[in-house]
């Protein structure tokens, strides 16, 4: 009998063993996308319309990226020493683009340089910090950033000074971000941090001032303490109501360190948007392009939310890009929010871009501003217009409501009535309504004088993306704002998640 169950357990055992060696492998089975077929872990990736300068640059690239990361994220040295960061340059798929690195916010008296600054990704790289003597003691907020053909990150760091010699203890004190923009009802965090100099010891307590009369503000904690510790940090949170009044709000932090005898202070903004206050205006041409001795006409709309704004004003320059304003003008819209003026090129006017710039205003809303471009004779320069940026679906339906989870198309249509923009980038940013970035994206290629391109860009929404109003704004630049270049136009949009 004892053989017999002896032999039963054997078997079982090497059955187990079996399964286990055969069904292991499928269960760490990995997915990838083949032959233009996304499975699992998919994410969709940008379409483009046949006949596009742009076409074919992005298919190589699809689910290929590059994280950038730093240690330490912050570090305290006296003045005249130097600092190093380890930045890790790390692959995403097989993302193999050439990586270039760059530093943003370095002050004067100050130097800096990476070993090495560019490699194919992953890489790793130093970022050396030199100071003189004459650099001031202080938190200095620093961006790092990596940027490929078409990807773009950054991340930031703090390097704080701290005085030679043996001056008076302090404390300094800051707060990030430098400005946030929510919408009534919604609750807006800062980043408050406390540095100790020269050995300061004691606790701060921190107040604040300036925030709008129906919000509630708090600190945590509301005291904190530097003995010994060279940062301390607190957390400010501001929550306002429906019902609080939309605009620019000037927020003061201040610490006291009572039994020091010191006071220090920063400042943040809060920027409360609001349906009823929020203009928004458009200025176009009749045309793009006009002889010597045209006549120009000039046309525009300004909005609120909720529809036309009468009696707004409406202030106009028209600039040559390369010389001299040709043209300035006030007026006021109608009741139907429209607007209107004309002028004459005269005979001297220079072939070449002109710029026109406007900004409405009213009492009790916030400004807006608009620029439409257009060009005379033959133009030596670019002259791009974007004419229009609009959401859809995946079937390319048009619409602008959308729910976590979807996928949709943001589609930017430019026009080029001025000299070929070789290698010019179109951009697209969208920021959630948190005042969150969740996708910057660009396209490069050449826009051909005379050229109408049509650029898509999709985006995933996550599950767990918040309901409200999603801002899109897309830029048109001539190359890398890194390496030199500069945005030519730009207009925005917006979709909304619920």
């Amino acid at each position: 009998m004892a053989a017999t169950w002896l032999r039963r357990w054997l078997v079982f055992l090497v059955v187990a063993l079996l399964a286990f060696e055969v069904l292991i492998p499928i269960a760490n089975a990995s997915y990838s996308i083949q032959d233009g077929m996304v499975s699992s872990g998919q994410a969709m990736p940008s379409i483009r319309i046949a006949g596009s300068p742009f076409d074919g640059l992005g298919d190589r690239h699809r689910e290929k990226d590059f994280s950038l990361r730093v240690d330490p994220t912050i570090q305290t040295i006296l003045v005249g020493e130097k600092a190093n960061y380890a930045v890790m340059v790390t692959a995403i798929g097989d993302f193999d683009d050439r990586v270039e690195l760059a530093l943003y916010g370095l002050p004067s008296n100050m130097r800096a340089a990476f070993h090495p600054d560019s490699e194919e990704c992953p890489f790793d790289s130093t970022l050396e910090i030199v100071t003189d003597s004459k650099a001031s003691p202080g938190a200095y907020t620093l961006n790092i950033t990596g940027s490929s053909r078409r990807k773009i990150h950054f991340t930031l760091v703090t390097l704080v000074l701290v005085s030679k010699g043996i001056p008076s203890a302090d404390f300094s004190i800051a707060a990030s971000p430098s400005s946030l923009t929510i919408d009534p009802g919604q609750n807006a965090q800062y980043a408050v941090t406390l540095t100790s100099l020269n050995g300061f010891s004691g606790n701060i307590s921190l107040s604040l001032t300036g925030a709008p009369s129906d919000s509630t503000s708090s600190f945590d904690p509301e005291e904190v303490s530097l003995d010994g510790k060279k940062v301390a940090s607190s957390t400010l949170s501001v929550s306002t109501k429906q019902s609080t009044a939309p605009g620019t709000y000037t927020l003061v932090i201040t610490g006291v360190a009572e039994a020091a005898g010191l006071t220090h202070q920063t400042t943040v903004a809060l920027i409360l948007t609001g349906a009823k206050t929020a203009l928004s205006v458009t200025i176009s041409t009749e045309r793009l392009s006009y002889e010597v001795g045209d006549s120009v006409n000039l046309f525009g709309y300004v909005k609120d939310p909720s529809g036309p704004v009468g009696d707004a004003t409406v202030s106009i320059q028209a600039v040559h890009t390369m010389g001299p304003t040709i043209h300035i003008v006030y007026v006021r819209t109608r009741n139907d929010g429209y607007y209107s003026d004309s002028f004459r090129l005269g005979v001297d006017a220079k072939p070449g871009t002109y710029a026109v710039s406007v900004a409405a205003s009213k009492p009790g809303y916030q400004d807006a501003f608009g620029q439409c471009t257009f060009s005379v004779g033959a133009s030596s320069t670019p002259n791009i217009v974007i004419t229009s940026v609009y959401t859809t679906d995946m079937r390319w339906n048009k619409k602008d409501v959308f729910h976590p989870g979807d996928t949709l198309m943001v589609w930017v249509e430019v026009v080029n009535t001025g000299a070929d923009l070789v290698d010019g980038i179109v951009w697209v940013q969208i920021v959630d309504p948190n005042g969150v970035p969740i996708k910057v994206d660009f396209h490069v290629g050449t826009i051909a004088g005379g050229q109408t391109v049509k650029e898509g860009f999709s985006i995933a929404l996550s599950i767990g993306a918040p309901e409200g109003d999603y801002r899109v704004t897309c830029f048109i630049s001539n190359k890398m704002i890194s390496e030199g270049g500069k945005f030519l136009t730009t207009m925005e949009g917006k979709f909304a998640v619920s």
